[in-house]
């Protein structure tokens, strides 16, 4: 019996560890996480522009490029979505998932509605074709000169 209840406790700890371990809410997000954000938008907006340019009518043939992308990328996107999920955790511990879900859909909703073009996809194209040709450095890069409406949702610390 005793065992059972050090069990649950550690359970229910880890279960709770995010919200536990949460830093004092600050009201902005640091350096690191706006670079964070920007770095996840710019690959939901690459990688929503490459779905929708690939096929018909605009055959720019995107998708492969970002799959690419993605593949030699992934953990260093995923290092990025955790810096920004860290920052959410801290900033809305009470409601965080909720916060976390409805940023990424409204992001991800936004991208996948964006009006094609020819000059768009012409542009999705050839940042995919950098980011594989230049690296990473090329992408964080991207994400930095992208329209920024990053600090126009969330305080920046600074």
């Amino acid at each position: 019996m005793r065992r059972t209840g050090g069990l649950l406790v550690l359970a229910a700890l880890l279960w709770t560890g995010p919200v536990l371990a949460a830093a004092k809410p600050r009201g902005c997000f640091s350096a690191n996480e706006i670079a964070a954000e920007r770095i996840v938008r710019q690959g939901v907006r690459l990688r929503e522009g490459a779905r929708g340019c690939d096929g018909a009518p605009w055959h720019y043939h995107t998708w492969g490029l970002w799959q690419q992308v993605d593949q030699r990328f992934g953990r260093q996107f995923a290092r990025q979505t955790q810096v920004r999920q860290s920052a959410f955790v801290r900033e809305f511990s009470k409601d965080f998932e909720n916060r976390l879900s409805q940023s990424t859909s409204r992001m991800v909703t936004h991208y996948r509605d964006y009006p094609l073009s020819d000059v768009y996809c012409q542009s999705i194209q050839k940042q995919l074709q950098d980011t594989l040709k230049r690296g990473w450095g090329a992408f964080v890069s991207q994400a930095s000169i992208a329209p920024d409406v990053v600090e126009f949702i969330y305080n920046s610390c600074q």
